[in-house]
């Protein structure tokens, strides 16, 4: 018996039965897939399955699912350079506080909607903006890891919320503007999904073309992969880090935007947890936690995956420790799948 001594041999059966030149997002989609596939059979069994696929139900999905995609984009960005972000929650609870305490106060004092709208919208994007550029000065001017700069923050800006708001709830003066209540609606007769859903689709396709053609998306990869020969390139890694930061900030700002349109209130305890969900929503997705790989698609089947898993547990009458459960093990599983697809490739 002969053989080609250039030729290698599978790793393993999967190596020999599944492609080596799979798509990206390939992973997330199939995971996708499976998961609807086994909730379709076990919600046909239960009676629900129409409720589920209905267009109602659809729309809610997305509409739940709008806040982490957009924390996750901002997310992809960190992840992707070999950072990570564990203040987002924290963060959209203090521009929830900021977004009601500008608005009250223009309100006030300007006696227009339209005014105290615009500047309590602009602040709190500008208050997560502001929130990213601390995390980004203290990985890169103080030295610190991401991990403990953001642990920090996430601490800090939880209380900043608890202080701004007087460590309760703080309700509009009056009737709730329209824009809100538009942002508040799971189904609109005049489109397909809710405005929030459409601005989440109109960053995804703006961060996509960010990383994807941008002089600013290749330094992210390469920061990511390897951040000495980053340097050594003649890359400018402390300013490039600090523009990611601050650029994942503004997309947590309007994510809290969001969150205060969506309760109607400034809330210091909104969005516990966040920073758990959209971490492994962005793992999910194909994104390494070592850095230099993800990509929007993936992250955004990772937060589909995460937001059609809540629902469909709900339908089903299973208790929430279930879904803690699920969640845990998808991200195991995929992240197993995915540096197995990177020693494929190798």
């Amino acid at each position: 018996m002969s053989s080609d001594p250039h030729s290698k041999a599978p790793r393993s059966r999967l190596d020999a039965v599944l492609p080596t030149n799979l798509p990206a997002a390939a992973g997330p989609l199939l995971g996708l897939l499976v998961l609807l596939l086994l909730f379709v059979v076990i919600l046909s069994a239960k009676g629900n399955l129409l409720r589920f696929l209905g267009p109602e139900n659809l729309q809610g999905i997305l509409h739940q699912s709008t806040i982490p995609a957009v924390v996750a984009l901002g997310a992809l960005v960190v992840i992707v350079s070999g950072g990570i972000d564990l203040s987002v929650g924290s963060v959209a609870a203090l521009v929830t506080v900021v977004t009601m305490q500008v608005f009250r106060q223009l309100d006030t004092a300007t006696g227009s909607v339209l005014v105290a709208s615009i500047g309590a919208v602009a602040a709190g994007v500008l208050t997560g903006g502001l929130a990213g550029l601390v995390n980004g000065l203290g990985v890169t001017m103080l030295r610190v890891t991401p991990f403990v700069v953001t642990l920090g923050t996430l601490s800090i800006a939880r209380g900043l919320a608890y202080y701004f708001s007087g460590r309760t709830k703080v309700n509009f003066p009056h009737a709730v503007p329209a824009w809100v209540e538009a942002l508040q609606i799971a189904e609109v007769k005049s489109g397909v999904v809710d405005p929030g859903v459409w601005s989440a689709a109109a960053l995804a396709v703006f961060v996509s073309l960010l990383m994807g053609l941008t002089v600013f998306g290749r330094y992210c990869y390469a920061i990511g992969s390897n951040e000495a020969t980053a340097r050594l390139c003649g890359i400018p890694v402390a300013r490039t880090k600090i523009l990611i930061y601050t650029f994942a900030g503004l997309l947590t700002g309007w994510a809290g935007v969001l969150v205060f349109a969506q309760t109607t209130s400034g809330d210091p305890s909104a969005q516990v947890g966040l920073e758990l969900n959209v971490i492994a929503a962005v793992v999910i997705g194909g994104a390494s936690l070592s850095g230099g790989q993800g990509n929007v698609v993936g992250t955004l089947l990772g937060v589909l995956i995460l937001g059609v898993l809540e629902n469909a547990v709900r339908f089903c009458g299973v208790p929430i420790e279930v879904q803690y459960i699920l969640i845990g093990a998808i991200v195991v599983i995929n992240t197993a799948i995915s540096q197995w697809q990177r020693r494929r490739s190798e």
